[in-house]
């Protein structure tokens, strides 16, 4: 088995957390003060950059999508998809930001609307803090997070299906070296960083999932949370998340995300109609007006004040380098759902879709937060602060119908969630952690189960000692370094797309796509007689036509 692994990628993680581990449980107090001062002084030299390249992601998604370049399909013209639209949106969703909704949906807008920085010179809790916190929460949760991913996605992919590349990560900046592979040494050290950056980003959000559980446990039980029952928790997403990776994409993962799309769907529905719909419907159409009209303002605010109190480096810039810790591993994910798709398409599904849902999502339950707050039917504020955003979530739904049966619904959500993100995550960086990547449809059994224990551990360790600020600190300090290396994937695939490298492509590689488009029908050949595919989510027929088709 080892004979088959990239040992210098997968060996820089599993070092590094090892360190992080030993020192964030000897001492988690200290370990938090010196990587939350390192991560300070970053943002303050240079956040900047962090919210110039995001806008950056935006616009190169706008000019993708506007230009005939847009047309481009994954895998060539002859490429047929294999997956419905829903289950890849589905798909796509639960393992983008789908964990985090369900955590900062109704926090996050309560929080800024009563704590706006006070450079913007905005009253707590006024009509005008209200529009503005809300369009934070819409930048944090909607087109900027989506292209980071889709960055990765769309020059992997390409690279992936069009030019023959190895279903890694690094493969994205072959357009530097003229679609030629770079440097052994240096994918081997760039797949390591972003390895060890998902390795963070995973463990901390499942870290979050861990306090989250415990606080519904309470509300819906009365269950103390404490090591024992985090313990116990861990235990039952670990085991939930290797089964679903070891049943594969096909099975595991759609069946999962197709589930916990709908229940997402539900539970927003119901919450708009038994809670403030008119309010929620008003604050959406106003906020997302000054969303759409101030976009640029929003995205570039870095509050250049002395004795600034931070507010944009532990906000804007911390989410934006959270979610590049995890852009790389999950573009290189959404590869697996995109052949036969153009690129316009993978816009569109990985990006727009997804992006208003986040909008939506958080105009209804944070619309919720706010007129129960503003109304004075509660002080939620005070509940936040002092009970933390891991158990508002479940409060909230004190002031709904059918409250307890919805708090059950909610904690089933956020295990789906954390188990749909874990599944879809260690899934792919156990394929990347392969010699031969290329063409293989899921890695070996062991590989997965190492990596869905080693992340899962990782996470507990740090909820037990207290040190999961610590680790959370980490992830946004290694996702820093992810901003230059996806500007170099998607300035240099412009650079390969509108210097004429298109055609050459589609030459070169034409035997190359046409044997895909054969596998690809042979492999729908073969699962349309799986009993265990459900075949309702994919396109077998339409892709086993294909072949027929052009044998004739």
């Amino acid at each position: 088995m080892l004979k088959r692994i990239r040992i210098v990628p997968v060996a820089i993680p599993i070092v590094l957390m090892g360190i992080i581990l030993i020192i964030g449980f000897i001492s988690p107090d200290e370990f938090t003060t010196i990587m939350t001062d390192f991560f300070i002084a970053l943002m303050e030299n240079a956040g900047w950059m962090v919210s110039i390249g995001v806008l950056i992601f935006v616009a190169c998604m706008a000019v993708l999508f506007l230009h005939p370049f847009g047309s481009i399909k994954f895998g060539g013209k002859n490429a047929v998809p294999k997956y419905k639209t829903w289950i890849w949106w589905a798909i796509s969703l639960c393992a983008g930001i789908g964990t985090g909704i369900v955590f900062w949906g109704a926090t996050e807008p309560l929080m800024h609307t009563f704590a706006p920085p006070p450079s913007v010179g905005l009253e707590p809790g006024s009509l005008d803090a209200v529009i503005w916190g809300m369009s934070k929460s819409f930048l944090h949760w909607s087109f900027s997070p989506y292209s980071i991913y889709a960055v990765a996605g769309i020059t992997i992919g390409y690279a992936y299906y069009n030019m023959n590349k190895s279903y890694t990560a690094s493969a994205g900046l072959v357009y530097l070296n003229d679609g030629k592979e770079l440097n052994a040494k240096i994918n081997t050290i760039i797949d390591g960083i972003i390895l060890f950056a998902i390795c963070g980003g995973v463990a901390g959000s499942l870290g979050y999932g861990l306090l989250q559980i415990g606080s519904g446990l309470n509300f819906v039980f009365g269950i103390e949370p404490g090591p024992m029952v985090w313990a116990i928790i861990a235990c039952v997403i670990i085991t939930s998340y290797t089964i679903s990776s070891a049943t594969g994409l096909d099975r595991g993962i759609a069946w999962l995300s197709d589930k916990n799309a709908w229940i997402f769907i539900a539970l927003m529905i119901f919450v708009l109609i038994c809670g403030p719909t008119a309010y929620v419907f008003n604050l959406f159409t106003q906020s997302f007006g000054y969303f759409v009209n101030n976009f640029i303002d929003l995205s570039l605010f870095t509050q250049p004040i002395v004795d600034s109190d931070l507010w944009p480096q532990w906000w804007d810039m911390y989410w934006m380098v959270d979610w590049l810790s995890f852009g790389p591993i999950v573009g290189l994910f959404l590869v697996k759902l995109s052949y036969g798709r153009t690129i316009r398409e993978f816009i569109v599904v990985n990006v727009i879709l997804p992006a208003f849902f986040g909008i939506l999502w958080f105009s209804v339950f944070g619309g919720l937060a706010l007129d129960l707050q503003l109304r004075g039917v509660a002080d939620m504020s005070g509940f936040l602060t002092d009970n933390g955003a891991q158990a508002f979530m479940m409060y909230i739904f004190e002031f709904l119908p059918f409250t307890e049966l919805i708090r059950i619904i909610m904690l089933v959500t956020i295990g789906l969630s954390f188990i749909t993100l874990a599944d879809s995550m260690t899934s792919t960086i156990s394929t990347m952690s392969l010699k031969q990547s290329k063409g293989v449809k899921e890695a070996p059994l062991p590989i997965k189960v190492f990596w869905g224990v080693f992340i899962g551990l990782i996470s507990l360790v740090f909820v037990i000692s207290g040190g999961i600020d610590g680790i959370k600190i980490v992830k946004t300090i290694a996702g820093f370094p992810i901003l230059f290396i996806e500007l170099a994937m998607i300035l240099g695939f412009l650079y390969h797309l509108f210097s004429g490298k298109l055609k050459r492509d589609e030459l070169e590689y034409a035997d190359f796509m046409d044997g895909e488009v054969a596998a690809a029908a042979a492999e729908a050949e073969a699962e349309l007689a799986d009993a265990h595919i459900h075949k309702k989510w994919y396109t077998l027929e339409k892709q086993k036509d294909n072949k027929k088709n052009k044998d004739e």
